[in-house]
Order: structure tokens, then C-alpha cells, then sequence
């Protein structure tokens, strides 16, 4: 019973944090026009595939028409598009998706209470934690739009069967943790990644001695020390150098040398310090009977838990290796320089963008820096990092292995958040961090966000901040102060009223429903996905308008575009110049024969250019319908039937 007034509180919570969701349940979606209908589009087209005998869910021919496109290395959500498919089957697509973003919300608050409390034993230090990481300001930007993200209540479920396996010795808890880890590959490819570095961090926080102590002195490391002292100062002196006379290039013999930006200068200093510091200190690593112990346990808990994930989670793995036999598993290319870059520094002072009364100094604040604050969110509330720092002040008072293992999850999730580099006030320091090699490891190189690694940080600080109420003395023991604190944190977490997308349902799109089978093509037509610009229009509308008329789309847009989309479209009659039309490119001379894969189009005549407008007069087309904004055609010429 104790736990219900809890539970009665995220509820509550969940409906106003995300308030005005509860009442357009219908007929709107939240954030504004771009990624959330995809998900809509996914719901749709679970209960098409499972209403129609012979169709893949992860690969489907809907999109990307006629050739289709593979789906499993996109945001496919299909554990929660199963649920909206049969335990929501009676609630429309937007209803059913916005039930799911309200459980969501809810879960990760009530999951993160179950691992605090199981923890701690302590409702109001429970309570904390459930709000510091479910109502927390990464999980309020990708509210958003990017839904596959908010369910993250899969991550503390994940820690909780791996804590009472690693505490417990408990095979049926290591068991858990795989099937949680298992039904996550169905439902955010990020998360599988984080639960796999969490696994990693946490079992080795709990299991290895290690650690770090003075070197002991000797006038080799004092040499090395000073060499490396007067290198670091000379090579900060040349970065400054630089930036103030802008830099030049040194001809050597046959060797031109760019010295035009400060980053390698500086990049030369921070190794540098490094060799500093590691010649003052060494490594520590205490490996008696009992860490050797530990060790065997925490290899016996790993083994079960990626057993269980590889026979849960085969369909999906096994949907990625034909992909990567085809040859059309797809990633993002980029270098050194044009690695997608992780959290500033400083954006933990930030404050809270989508906060009622600090949003107007911290959105220009996160413009100032040429920063997305979707994906660099850092504000993590003066409450919380005041408990952090209280505990960091008086290590004594909560000492324990259990706490270690979190500050450790803590700086490794933030040193992951951080990026590629070390960004401070949207300058690069020159500093690489360990995040830049994970381009280098097979499908973990597609997390190419490192911004979203926060979500792991907030999840150790709401355990952190949990077990300081738990084990507090004096006034911060009491229930009141405490209360105030929960009450403070809800205060700077607070981001309703949220963004909304409303969504119609065009005439045109009802009258497209009861005609006969056959391909559409949106003009201004499209292709695009999430690790380019796209090509030509990028109205991701056409997805949820998808959901309404049912009926194959040419083009589109996924998280992972065929990597031949457009060489595939440009060799097709109609679609190829729609495609070349739309994109504001000449059209192709002579025009290009044969079947096109269109049975009808929906032209937005607002949207259209001079020469669209020309081409579509060209084509042997019967109007069908019409409204305020668009014409439905069918084209009379036959259409492709290739799949």
C-alpha cells in the first residue's frame, strides 16, 4: 500500500508534465512536424502486417515503393507498435501512440522508483529518483518527436535485474536483465547500446579493485614530468599563436604544413598533460581471492544475460546480417572534424529550454553556441547537483560500493555524452574523448548521437540523489525538507505546455482510401532519411497521410534510406523527373520511357514550382478529387508492378 500514493503521483504527473497530450488524444501528436509521423507510420503498419498473411514487418515495400526498403535499422518501435496493434487495436493510430507516450512517461518515473527503492528502502529518496530521471530535460526535448527515445524506462529496468543479479547471485535476476535487454532491440537501438556500456561500467564498478595512487618519486619521472610541462605551455603558446594571427602555412622541402586552426596545437598540449599527470600517478588494481571472485561472478551474470539477448532478440539480429550481406546496411560516413559533436561543457548552466521561465534565456543561449538542444541537452537542476555535490563534499558519511558503482556510471555516461571531443562555450578544446572511436564498432557506430548518453546520467543522478536523502542526518532528514526538495525538482523539470502537432484528415486522402490498389506519388515528391538533407521535398506529412489512405508511398522517408534510393527513382519515368523536378534541378533530357511505378498523384498546389506545375499538365491524368490545398490524380499510363 505504501507504494500506491507514489504511483497515484507519477500519474498525475505524467498528464500535466505533458499537458495539453491528455486532451487532444485524437487528433493531435506532440512536437511539431517532422519525426513523429514516422512513428505514427510504424503503429499503421504493424496492423497492416498483421491483418495481412505473408508480409515482414522489417522489411516492407510500402515505402520506398516499388523496390521498398528494409526497416530494421530504422526507429521501427515494434514491441510498442505490437502493443498499439493489439491490446490498443480500438484506438485510432494517434490515439493509440499518444496512450503509449503517456504510459511511457509513467513507466520511467515508476521504474525508476522501483530500482531506488529497491536500493534504498526509502519512499521520499525513491520518489526523487523517479522524477530527477522521468521528468528529466533530456527526456522532455525528445518528447518531441523523437518517441522511440522516451521510452527509457527499459534502462532502469535493465539496472534493477542487473543490481539484484550482481547483489543477490541471482541467475533468474541476470535472466531478467537479458529479456529486458532482448525486448529493447525492439523497441530503441540506443538503449540496447547504453544497456550494454551500463553493463560493462557497472559490473566492473562492483567488481574490480581498481584504482588510482601517487607514483612513488624518482628523477626519471621527474624528467618526464618536466618535459612534458614545458611541451604542454609551448604548445598552448602556439595555439594561441594561431588564433590570434589566424594562422599560415610552413613550406619544409616538399612539405606543406596548415597550421590554420589551434586544435592540433591543442590536441599536442592535452597529451601532453596527460603524460603529466600519469607520471605523478599510476593505476591500481587490487586482484585478491575476493575481487577474483567477484570477477567470475560478474563474467558468470554477463554470459546469461547476452544468452538470453541473442535467442530474444534473433529475428532482429538475424534481419541485420542480411542487411550486411546485401550490402545495404547503412551508416554514417564522416571524419575527425565532421563527427557529430556531444554535449558543451557549460550546458549544464544553461537551464532548462522548454522550462516556462527559462526558456526565454536558454534557447538564445543554446543558439549562441550553434548547438541543437534536442540532442545536447545538459541541465541537469540546481536540487540535483547540489545533492551530487553534498555527497562528493562528505565521501564519508555515503561511502559504500554501491555508491562508487554509480559516480562511476555517472562520469562514464558523461564522458560518453561529452562527444568526440571536449566542446567548452562551442569551442573545440582540441581534447579527444573515447566517444570518438565508436564510429569504429560494428553497429554501435549507428548511435552517432553522443548527446543522448545523458539519459544514463540522470538515471546514476537520481540514484545518487536518492541515496543522499536515504542516508541523510540532520535537517535534510526531515520528511518536510525533503518533500520540498521532490517539490523543488518537479519545479525546474517542468516543461507543459508542450509543443503540439495537429493532424487532419484531407479529402483527398479519404478518396484516395476507397480507390483501387495501386502506388502514390506526393508533389512535390521526396525521399529522404535522418543521417542526410534528403532530396527534393521533405514534407514527412506524407507518412501519417499514409496511415489514412493505405496505399503504397513512392519515395519517403525512414531513419536509414536505401543507399540507391535516388540513382533508383531517377531511372524511373515520372517518378525519376518528379524527383529531379522537386529537388529544383533540371529535368531530364530526353524524358526518360517506360512504366511509372504511380498509379495516383496528390499534388500540393500551393507547394508546387513553375515547372512541376508544367510537367503536370503534361501528364495523361484523371482528377479524381480535390480540396483546399490538393488535387488527386490517377495517372492513366500503366504502372509499374515490380517489387
Amino acid at each position: 500500500m505504501k507504494h500506491l500514493a507514489p504511483l497515484a503521483l507519477f500519474a498525475a504527473l505524467a498528464v500535466g508534465w505533458t499537458w495539453p497530450l491528455a486532451a487532444h488524444l485524437r487528433d493531435a501528436v506532440p512536437g511539431g512536424p517532422g519525426d513523429n509521423y514516422s512513428f505514427l507510420w510504424n503503429l499503421w503498419w504493424m496492423r497492416h502486417v498483421l491483418a495481412t498473411p505473408g508480409l515482414d514487418y522489417f522489411h516492407t515495400t510500402y515505402l520506398f515503393h516499388p523496390f521498398g526498403t528494409a526497416i530494421a535499422n530504422h526507429p521501427h518501435t515494434a514491441l510498442p507498435a505490437l502493443v498499439a496493434a493489439t491490446l490498443l487495436k480500438r484506438a485510432s493510430i494517434v490515439t493509440a501512440q499518444n496512450l503509449l507516450l503517456l504510459g511511457y512517461v509513467f513507466a520511467n518515473m515508476a521504474v525508476m522508483y522501483a530500482l531506488a527503492w529497491d536500493a534504498t528502502r526509502h519512499v521520499r529518496a525513491s520518489v526523487l529518483a523517479g522524477i530527477v530521471f522521468g521528468l528529466s530535460p533530456y527526456l522532455a526535448v525528445h518528447l518531441l518527436g523523437h518517441f522511440d527515445l522516451v521510452a527509457a524506462w527499459v534502462l532502469p529496468a535493465f539496472a534493477l535485474a542487473l543490481r539484484r543479479a550482481v547483489l543477490n547471485r541471482s541467475n533468474r535476476a541476470a535472466i531478467a536483465a537479458g529479456a529486458v535487454l532482448a525486448a529493447t532491440a525492439y523497441i530503441a537501438y540506443y538503449y540496447v547500446v547504453y544497456q550494454g556500456f551500463f553493463s560493462v561500467i557497472y559490473l566492473a564498478g562492483h567488481s574490480a579493485g581498481v584504482g588510482i595512487a601517487r607514483a612513488a618519486p624518482s628523477r626519471p619521472r621527474r624528467a618526464i614530468r618536466m618535459v612534458c610541462a614545458a611541451g604542454a605551455a609551448a604548445a598552448a603558446v602556439a595555439a594561441v599563436g594561431i588564433v590570434v594571427s589566424g594562422g599560415r602555412t610552413f613550406d619544409l622541402g616538399d612539405v606543406e604544413i596548415a597550421a590554420r586552426t589551434p586544435q592540433n596545437a591543442l590536441t599536442a598540449m592535452w597529451i601532453l598533460v596527460i603524460g603529466w599527470v600519469l607520471g605523478g600517478w599510476r593505476p591500481t588494481l587490487t586482484m585478491d581471492a575476493e575481487a577474483r571472485r567477484r570477477l567470475r561472478r560478474a563474467a558468470a551474470i554477463a554470459w546469461r544475460v547476452a544468452a538470453v539477448f541473442v535467442a530474444g532478440a534473433a529475428p532482429l539480429l538475424w534481419q541485420a546480417a542480411q542487411l550486411v550481406a546485401r550490402g545495404e546496411y547503412v551508416t554514417q560516413q564522416y571524419g575527425w572534424r565532421s563527427v557529430p559533436r556531444g554535449v558543451d561543457l557549460i550546458a549544464p548552466l544553461l537551464g532548462h529550454p522548454l522550462h516556462p521561465l527559462m526558456a526565454p534565456f536558454s534557447l538564445p543561449a543554446y543558439a549562441s553556441l550553434g548547438s541543437d538542444y534536442v540532442e545536447v541537452i545538459g541541465w541537469l537542476g540546481i536540487v540535483p547537483a547540489a545533492l551530487l555535490i553534498l555527497m562528493a563534499v562528505r565521501r564519508r558519511t555515503f561511502a559504500g560500493s554501491e555508491t562508487r558503482a554509480w559516480w562511476i556510471v555517472a562520469i562514464a555516461f558523461a564522458v560518453f555524452a561529452l562527444g568526440p571531443f571536449l566542446t567548452i562555450a562551442g569551442v573545440d578544446t582540441g581534447l579527444k574523448l573515447p566517444e570518438i572511436l565508436l564510429r569504429y564498432v560494428p553497429f554501435a557506430a549507428n548511435a552517432r548521437m553522443p548527446g543522448r548518453a545523458m539519459v544514463g546520467v540522470y538515471m546514476a543522478a537520481g540514484m545518487l540523489a536518492a541515496r543522499c536523502l536515504a542516508n541523510a542526518n540532520g535537517r535534510l532528514r526531515s520528511p518536510a525538507v525533503q518533500w520540498l526538495l521532490v517539490g523543488l525538482v518537479v519545479f525546474e523539470y517542468w516543461d507543459a505546455p508542450i509543443l503540439m502537432t495537429p493532424l487532419d484528415r484531407p479529402a483527398v486522402y479519404v478518396a484516395l482510401a476507397a480507390a483501387p490498389p495501386g502506388a502514390v506519388c506526393e508533389v512535390p515528391f521526396g525521399i529522404g532519411d535522418g543521417l542526410s538533407v534528403g532530396i527534393g521535398s521533405q514534407e514527412r506529412v506524407a507518412l501519417y497521410y499514409a496511415t489514412v489512405h493505405e496505399h503504397p508511398l513512392v519515395g519517403g522517408y525512414i531513419g536509414r534510406m536505401p543507399a540507391d534510393a535516388q540513382g533508383r527513382y531517377e531511372a524511373m519515368a515520372v517518378a525519376g523527373t518528379l524527383l529531379r523536378l522537386s529537388d529544383r534541378q533540371p529535368a531530364p533530357t530526353p524524358a526518360i520511357e517506360g512504366r511509372t511505378p504511380c498509379r495516383y498523384l496528390v499534388v500540393n498546389r500551393s507547394a508546387m514550382s513553375s515547372a512541376l506545375s508544367s510537367y503536370i499538365g503534361q501528364l495523361p491524368l484523371q482528377k479524381l478529387a480535390t480540396d483546399r490545398e490538393r488535387d488527386l490524380y490517377r495517372v492513366n499510363s500503366p504502372p509499374s508492378t515490380a517489387r
